[in-house]
């Protein structure tokens, strides 16, 4: 197998160092989908495990890295588990999707800013293990590209016994406040600008480009709703919109079918928006808060509508929340 290998790389053109198709190591979503080739006879539970974000199967490496955080007390955090969900209130007061998509639109015309490399965001992502309870890890990253291509990537895991509190001070350069756990902090040389990412690719303007370039990188998101939110909040970890593309968004969001208004959303960081959820064909519901003033995503969490008592998951447990800072 080793000799037919080499023979094919020696006939790709494709260089194994540039580029999309380059050699590296598997991303989250690689690794789920690798996990979702079993036999046939285990198609029910693929089924079931296909609803776990592509966070939750990251979220297995780092749990292994560090399952406590320093506390200002003797004794360590232990990483926080099942962690409440969003809670919606719903009132005459809402502000429709399609409201919030004309402001948007109005914002893109009379400020037609960029779109800026780079993010700063919360998460949650279960762990779980058969027959064991399933862990929570909160943690916060901000990544920061420079005009000469430079930049920087710092990952800290929050305390749990204060969720939604910021632990990273965005600046130059970059730092943590309160307590935390340190998982990354890494330097890259001019001239790398984002190329070791996903969507190194500027992003193109337009509702349908936007699309089929989430689609390059999240196959399916051209066509399935879920995949389509999954490759939204992936290019927002990576990206932060300029009006254009926000725009571009929401029209995407506003045509998936079964996206329904919520309501009044308060988020882990303190922030009003406007709720909508959508619920997957797979057991999977998406709660997505939007600004309701400019469309900004300010946070997507998921949540599982049927317990699995293999794996100690409730129905209504969250899998997985994303909070964008900046």
């Amino acid at each position: 197998m080793t000799d037919e290998l080499d023979l094919l790389h020696e006939a790709d053109p494709v260089s194994a160092d540039t580029g999309r198709w380059r050699d590296r190591p598997l991303d989250a979503r690689a690794e789920l989908l690798l996990r979702q080739l079993p036999s046939r006879d285990r198609g029910r539970r693929t089924v079931r495990r296909v609803v776990w974000s592509l966070e939750a199967a990251a979220a297995a490496t780092i749990l292994a890295l560090a399952l406590t955080v320093p506390g200002t007390g003797s004794s360590p955090a232990v990483a926080a588990s099942r962690p409440l969900p969003l809670v919606a209130h719903a009132s005459r007061a809402d502000v429709p999707l399609a409201a919030i998509v004309r402001r948007a639109r109005a914002a893109a015309e009379e400020f037609p800013a960029k779109s800026e490399r780079g993010s700063h965001i919360q998460s949650w992502s279960l762990g779980m293990a058969s027959g064991k309870d399933p862990v929570t890890l909160p943690q916060e990253s901000l990544t920061r590209w420079n005009a000469d291509g430079s930049g920087s990537l710092l990952v800290v895991a929050t305390d749990p016994r204060h969720p939604g509190r910021p632990v990273i001070e965005d600046g130059p350069p970059p730092r943590t406040v309160n307590d935390g756990k340190v998982l990354r902090n890494e330097h890259y040389p001019a001239g790398i600008g984002g190329a070791n990412e996903n969507y190194f690719e500027d992003p193109p303007s337009g509702a349908q480009a936007l699309r089929e370039y989430l689609a390059v990188w999240t196959p399916g998101a051209d066509r399935d709703p879920a995949d389509l939110i999954s490759a939204v909040r992936s290019f927002l970890s990576v990206w932060t919109p300029g009006p254009r593309q926000r725009a571009d968004i929401l029209t995407l969001l506003s045509g998936i079918e079964g996206l329904r208004p919520a309501g009044k959303v308060t988020d882990r960081l303190g922030r009003e928006g406007q709720g909508f959820r959508f619920t997957t064909a797979l057991g999977g519901r998406y709660l997505i808060v939007l600004d309701p003033d400019d469309g900004r995503v300010l946070d997507v969490e998921e949540t599982v509508t049927r317990d699995d008592p293999e794996y100690r998951v409730k129905a209504g447990d969250v899998m997985s929340y994303t909070a964008w800072i900046s």
